[in-house]
């Protein structure tokens, strides 16, 4: 074989391996592009944006206090003979609470008692001569003077029979007022006096505190007064009962802002559940607005970006890149976060793991947890 045979033959397999050598890198380099974007994919979670109602709440701290805590008074003039009651115990409405002495009221009584007897018979005494005087002086043998008398005597006793009877009532009220009852159910904070001792009209005697009638007293900053109005539905709940919450309606706004608090204050009345104390700390939460179709995504969808609150939304949910939506954000509320604008409900968007993306990434979407 000649050498310019030999040369062309060696030339032709140089070309030929030349060839099967390009083909080879380019299919690594296109195996590992394909490597590299797997190793740049984010693992992710899919969500997408439900509609969903959503209350704007408003927060405060207050407290608890009784809408009756009255002092009672003496009213009459006496000595305490008895307290039947001691600081702290429980009562009743109605309950007796000290016993005064009533020596003196009681014979006042006895003695308006026999008075009134005693005008009784007279006055039935002096209606029978009335009627005698009358018969007679239609038969001309009674003079005029005699029955005139007789009807001033009778008037004068059914007089004297009336003030009796007030002066009865009188005793008998004192009687009554001797033996003093609390006007609530509630409890005895304060006891003023002790046996032996002698009261007088308006003394105190002893402080009880209503605890079944309440009213939560509740600040909140001015600068939201205008979203608070008269009849708004709040939860009250306090630490003395935990886990306890009861539902209650704005009843007052006071009109003057505090001058070191600056704050409005709120008031409600509740009646007590049963363990709530009064003077206690009681929570309240109160709906201000209530967005029935809302729409809301989970709360890791939301990350913050130069651009603002940003999600990652996946148009194709074949597909593996996402796109950033700026949006606005409202309420946040049971792990969920409101959307405002920029997206609409049913739009599949990143959960966990948006934090890591950024603007035309790929995700590898989690088995099973789309």
């Amino acid at each position: 074989m000649s050498s310019m045979v030999r040369y062309r033959i060696n030339a032709f397999f140089s070309l030929l391996m030349a060839a099967s050598l390009l083909t080879a890198c380019g299919e690594a380099e296109q195996a590992n592009d394909g490597d590299s974007l797997a190793a740049r994919a984010v693992s992710a979670r899919l969500a997408q944006a439900r509609t969903q109602t959503v209350t704007e709440e408003l927060y405060s701290v207050g407290r608890l206090v009784s809408l009756n805590s009255p002092t009672l008074a003496s009213e009459i003039n006496a000595r305490v003979i008895e307290v039947l009651v001691d600081e702290g115990e429980t009562i009743e409405r109605g309950q007796e609470l000290i016993l005064l002495d009533t020596t003196t009221t009681e014979l006042s009584r006895r003695e308006a008692l026999a008075d009134i007897q005693r005008l009784k018979v007279s006055i039935a005494n002096e209606e029978r001569r009335v009627e005698r005087y009358r018969d007679l002086k239609t038969k001309n043998v009674m003079p005029q003077e005699r029955l005139d008398d007789a009807e001033a005597k009778l008037a004068v006793d059914r007089a004297s029979l009336t003030a009796s009877l007030a002066r009865l009532a009188i005793a008998e009220d004192r009687l009554a007022k001797a033996r003093p009852v609390s006007p609530v159910t509630g409890v005895v904070e304060q006891r003023h006096v002790s046996v032996g001792d002698y009261v007088k009209v308006g003394g105190p005697l002893m402080t009880v505190t209503d605890t079944f009638s309440l009213r939560a007293e509740l600040p909140f900053p001015e600068t939201v007064g205008a979203q608070l109005q008269i009849g708004q539905t709040m939860f009250l709940s306090s630490p003395v009962a935990p886990g306890l919450e009861i539902e209650a309606e704005i009843d007052q706004i006071r009109p003057q802002v505090g001058m070191m608090s600056r704050a409005l204050v709120v008031t409600a009345e509740v009646q007590n559940p049963g363990s709530w104390k009064p003077e206690a700390t009681v929570e309240a939460r109160v709906i201000v607005d209530r967005r029935p179709e809302a729409v809301v995504v989970p709360l890791l969808s939301v990350t913050r970006r130069p651009a603002g609150d940003v999600v990652y939304v996946l148009d194709d949910p074949a597909g593996t890149q996402v796109r950033e939506q700026v949006v606005e954000v409202g309420q946040r509320q049971n792990g969920w976060v409101e959307i405002l604008e920029g997206l609409d409900a049913g739009t599949t968007v990143v959960a966990d793991g948006a934090y890591y993306l950024t603007d035309g990434a790929h995700v590898v979407v989690r088995e099973g947890e789309q």
